[in-house]
């Protein structure tokens, strides 16, 4: 199930981004809302908020890997996304072991995109 994606601008791909990551450990905070809001404006951030609810989990990692793959993200492109993502997962002072998996699964799974497809 390949989708396009090409309708986000950078800004929505990082707010479903983050917004997805976010949700990793099922708490959502205020330190979580207030650094996405300081990369994203409040509109954007609240059509997101409305699309991801919609999304599973299969969803969201199939947007975003087909994304990064129809943008062509570089490692270093990845990279930036990963430490915006770990700035996150650190702004409430608990780097827990569902956001170091999800940090894990992430970088597999953006960095040999080439070679990656998830299936059910």
């Amino acid at each position: 199930m390949k989708q396009s994606i090409q309708h986000w601008t950078n800004d929505e791909f990082l707010a479903y981004t983050l917004l997805y990551s976010a949700h990793v450990d099922y708490f959502f905070d205020n330190e979580e809302k207030d650094l996405i809001l300081s990369k994203v404006d409040y509109a954007i951030y609240e059509n997101i908020l409305r699309e991801l609810s919609k999304d599973n989990d299969y969803q969201s990692l199939q947007k975003i890997l087909a994304y990064t793959q129809e943008h062509k993200y570089s490692n270093d492109r990845v990279d930036r996304l990963l430490y915006d993502i770990k700035l996150l997962f650190m702004c409430d002072g608990d780097y827990d072991i569902l956001e170091k998996n999800m940090m894990m699964n992430l970088s597999n799974l953006l960095k040999n995109k080439s070679k990656t497809e998830l299936t059910h």
